[in-house]
């Protein structure tokens, strides 16, 4: 790996695994050949891909899996003060790890700067996903303008993807280990933003990112998901702001789960939010509205688009599977 004593921040690359996956093997060849100063894995679970690796990295074995905990964990360990976060199916593409410190050199508020996300095929190495369903559509908002190797204001960003001060974010706690599975990026976004340190997107960084099924089921996914999403509201919105966007986003992910075929996990996911808010109870700590208009952007009004957007294919999916006359 290359050292980086010449530079003024060192850079540790970060990544969890939790289930045997040969795109593991993938990431760890491509560090190789990056900038990088070391490499922690956080084996939340078995993963035979790194066998015969451990003497160039550093593998730290939980007894449990952690969740999003486990890039705490990492980060606690990490002998640099620049963290670059991967999944164990993503990695930086040349020239991504040295735009984001670049960034972080020039910023000393910066936090967190997430890249560019292309979710790729393994097999046939073509983009899986466009538009609305890609992160890009989701921390541009609909912006074009970025300020080169500064990027843009963002409200999150992709935990797989991204680079990280490893003083503000172990500062505020880092992850909130309750939401185990998404929503975190959104969470310690918001927190950091509160702490006065800034988070953006950098387009320029590019990550390939194989979104490996293995060990994923789609349903609890969404179900941590609509449970996450109201624990967020309760934990930093005003009373009468919360009560306004927690309808307006359970309205957006039951569209979804019903495209999805999964309403049941959508239900769960609500019905799992009260019944395990002793995870949540006293973290409640609303913020100011300022802090809030900032951290949300525009957030709100592309929900508001796609709850139209997702609406509009439902129907037309039902019309399609409606068996016709004769």
């Amino acid at each position: 790996m290359t050292k980086g004593a010449d530079r003024p921040f060192g850079v540790t690359a970060i990544l969890t695994t939790h289930a045997p996956r040969k795109e593991l093997g993938i990431v760890l060849d491509a560090l190789e050949r990056l900038p990088v100063d070391e490499v922690i894995v956080v084996e939340n679970g078995r993963n035979p891909e790194l066998a015969g690796r451990e003497e160039s990295l550093r593998v730290i074995r939980p007894e449990r899996n952690l969740g999003i905990m486990a890039r705490n964990l990492g980060a606690q360990e990490a002998r640099s003060e620049l963290l670059v976060m991967l999944d164990d199916d993503s990695y930086p593409l040349p020239g991504a790890i040295e735009t984001l410190v670049d960034a972080f050199r020039a910023d000393p508020r910066l936090a967190v700067a997430g890249g560019l996300v292309r979710d790729v095929d393994l097999d046939s190495g073509t983009e899986k996903e466009q538009g609305t369903d890609t992160f890009d559509y989701w921390l541009r908002g609909g912006r074009s303008e970025t300020v080169p190797g500064a990027g843009m204001p963002a409200f999150f960003f992709a935990e797989g993807a991204c680079m990280v001060r490893r003083e503000a974010f172990l500062g505020v706690g880092g992850f909130f280990g309750p939401y185990f599975h998404t929503c975190a990026g959104l969470d310690v976004s918001t927190v950091l933003l509160a702490h006065g340190w800034d988070v953006r997107y950098v387009p320029e960084a590019r990550f390939v990112h194989f979104k490996a099924e293995t060990g994923r089921d789609k349903t609890v996914m969404l179900r941590f998901r609509v449970r996450n999403q109201l624990w967020y509201f309760y934990r930093h919105f005003p009373v009468t702001l919360a009560a306004r966007r927690m309808p307006a986003y359970l309205l957006f992910d039951l569209l979804e789960s019903a495209k999805s075929g999964a309403l049941g996990s959508w239900a769960r996911g609500v019905r799992d939010a009260w019944r395990e808010r002793e995870a949540v109870r006293g973290t409640r700590r609303p913020l100011p509205r300022s802090v809030i208009r900032r951290a949300e952007l525009n957030r709100g009004r592309l929900h508001l688009r796609l709850v139209g957007d997702r609406a509009l294919r439902l129907v037309r999916r039902r019309s399609q599977d409606r068996p016709r006359k004769t």
